[in-house]
């Protein structure tokens, strides 16, 4: 579809004691929706998704993380969104949910997204990003439907919102279809300490 376009989308608090009430025994981390299957990234994932997106100079233009410069660079990347599980498999509480984006009809692997937790905040964060080729296909809309659903049902949370890089109209129109709700303009500095987004942001209740 389109790169995330600086998305900071938050998605609720964690509570004193974690966001979770209990371990998430049996929670599905696999989730599919009408075209796209979304599932957990693996260090077997570095090339494509070094090649694919992380390391495209373009899908990062209004993001605020830096491309990857090689594959270590993603490897060490899926290293720190590894989903954490204990010795039965049960899924444990996370600062990360990522998953990968991967179509139904061909088994491509095309885009992450997901949950990330924003200490400074105190509030969860979606974020998501995908190959060129497969921007203006409504695919990112569809993966963060089910992604907002998960926040919903299995962590709980109630509000979330959202935010653009006001040049970037692709990430706008997404947070339309959602149904965001326009609540202030902002300034977000870039991970680069050097470069700043004006940028919207926007409010939804779960």
């Amino acid at each position: 579809m389109f790169n995330d376009g600086f998305q900071r989308t938050i998605v609720g608090e964690k509570t004193k004691n974690g966001h979770l009430k209990n371990k998430m025994n049996n929670m599905p981390n696999i989730i599919e929706t009408e075209r796209l299957i979304l599932r957990p990234l693996t260090l077997d994932d570095a090339e494509t998704a070094y090649n694919g997106w992380t390391g495209d100079p373009d899908v990062a233009e209004y993001v605020s993380w830096l491309p990857h410069h090689s594959i270590d660079d993603a490897i060490k990347w899926l290293k720190e969104i590894e989903w954490k599980q204990d010795e039965a498999g049960n899924i444990l509480e996370n600062d990360n949910y990522i998953w990968g984006f991967v179509l139904k009809e061909t088994g491509e692997l095309f885009g992450s997204g997901g949950l990330i937790w924003e200490e400074d905040w105190q509030l969860f964060q979606v974020g998501y990003n995908i190959m060129k080729t497969h921007w203006n296909r409504g695919y990112t809309t569809e993966a963060m439907e089910t992604i907002l659903r998960f926040a919903s049902r299995n962590l709980g949370l109630k509000k979330i919102a959202g935010g653009h890089a006001k040049e970037n109209r692709a990430s706008s129109r997404v947070i339309e279809k959602l149904g965001f709700v326009y609540d202030r303009d902002d300034i977000t500095p870039h991970v680069d300490g050097v470069r700043f987004f004006d940028s919207r942001e926007y409010l939804l209740d779960l």
